[in-house]
């Protein structure tokens, strides 16, 4: 197989940036710092699915392609590219892309050196190890064991690591022997820029909290509603409402200048008679 130069490898990449540049109006630019292989893997599996397509390479030959289509954006993201990135280029809503990503996770063996993201529990029961060396582990962070049936079993449920601590070579070896997965990893956004617009999207605007954006969509209708009605402004939301508020003044004035309609003769006929009984006790008192 043909080996090839550094030089042309970097002008296919080039090519290969310029091309998905041409293609695609969105970059979504994605933190590459300790994004294991397996992950990678299960994103690249997305790919059709979701409509994009991720690519890694080195950040001055994809600033070359970008600049070489768009001059004026290089200055924009420079000073935000810091680090190992990879960069995942679509025509879909880079938010709805986003957003689908950040809930796929996938859980990865611990490797000396990761945090702990959460409580890791060494649970009571039959391990399905025999014994061996490896009892030696289970008592370096305090695990009860004993031996049944030709297998070590673990008494009782041990915390072997609190949620932020760093786990040891140690506790990994161990956590991998027994099948325990307490990694969590996903993709991490920084954020995306559209090409066509020249705008960058900001990882709080990439990943908002859905939550408090439909609470504050709710608020402002509920606003714009209130106000909608006292101005007397119609919209298909309003008119009903509006219509009815029109309705009651309007039979409000009707019934105080004693205004005959179908709709208040009745009420105006009760309260005639309501005032002449009320005379007439009052004469004949």
């Amino acid at each position: 197989m043909l080996r090839l130069s550094p030089r042309e490898r970097k002008r296919r990449m080039f090519e290969e940036f310029r091309g998905l540049l041409s293609k695609y109006r969105y970059v979504i630019f994605v933190d590459a710092y300790r994004l294991r292989a397996s992950m990678l893997q299960e994103v690249r599996s997305l790919q059709d699915e979701l409509g994009f397509r991720i690519k890694g390479g080195k950040k001055n030959v994809f600033f070359k392609a970008l600049e070489s289509l768009y001059p004026d954006l290089v200055d924009k993201i420079k000073g935000e590219l810091k680090g190992q990135v990879l960069y995942i280029f679509t025509n879909e809503n880079p938010i709805d892309i986003a957003l689908k990503l950040d809930k796929f996770e996938v859980d990865l063996p611990a490797s000396p050196g990761d945090v702990a993201p959460v409580d890791i529990v060494i649970p009571e029961g039959n391990t399905g190890i025999p014994p061996g060396p490896i009892i030696s582990l289970f008592s370096n962070f305090g695990i009860p064991t004993k031996i049944i049936g030709g297998a070590i079993n673990v008494m009782k449920d041990t915390v072997v690591a609190k949620a932020g601590d760093k786990i040891s070579a140690n506790l990994a070896n161990l956590l991998s022997k027994l099948g325990i997965k307490p990694i969590k990893s996903k993709v991490s956004m920084r954020f995306a820029l559209d090409l066509k617009d020249g705008i960058l999207i900001r990882k709080e605007y990439l990943l908002p909290d859905l939550e408090e954006v439909k609470e504050s969509i709710a608020k402002k209708f509920e606003n714009a509603f209130k106000l909608a009605l006292e101005i007397g402004y119609p919209t298909k939301y309003t008119v009903r409402p509006l219509l009815l508020k029109a309705y009651l003044h309007g039979r409000e004035l009707s019934l105080e200048l004693g205004y005959p309609t179908k709709y208040t003769i009745r009420d105006l006929l009760v309260r005639g008679y309501i005032y002449a009984k009320a005379l007439k006790e009052r004469v004949e008192s």
